[in-house]
């Protein structure tokens, strides 16, 4: 009898729960109420930088560059044991996206940014 309880003890004190939180890249400050308004042609890249700060990635294509700005956020939780183990992530990404032409002027953007879940 003690030794079940000696063994269904260890087996217990074995398992164990876990939580996990990552988070990389640049602090979200593209969503629209802190954009503003930018106007294709005339916003310079020089002023998504000073709004924005230094991009995740900056991209050069043949006329043009793109500033491209990344945050990922990924939360877990998890359940392991012995015989078993469960572990669950949520991963979510927002993204921003500045498209400028040789003078350095806006031509298209696109930002995206995840609600709180």
């Amino acid at each position: 009898m003690t030794r079940t309880l000696t063994v269904l003890l260890l087996c217990t004190m074995l398992g164990a729960c876990a939580q996990y939180e990552n988070r990389r890249g640049v602090e979200v400050t593209w969503d629209p109420a802190n954009l503003g308004s930018l106007t294709p042609g005339t916003t310079t890249r020089s002023d998504i930088l000073k709004r924005l700060g230094p991009p995740s990635q900056l991209i050069a294509l043949e006329d043009e560059t793109v500033l491209y700005y990344l945050f990922e956020q990924a939360k877990g939780e998890g359940l392991i044991l012995i015989a078993y183990n469960r572990f669950e992530v949520n991963t979510r990404y927002d993204r921003a996206v500045f498209i400028f032409d040789q003078q350095d002027k806006l031509v298209d953007y696109s930002t995206f940014v995840n609600g709180d879940e």
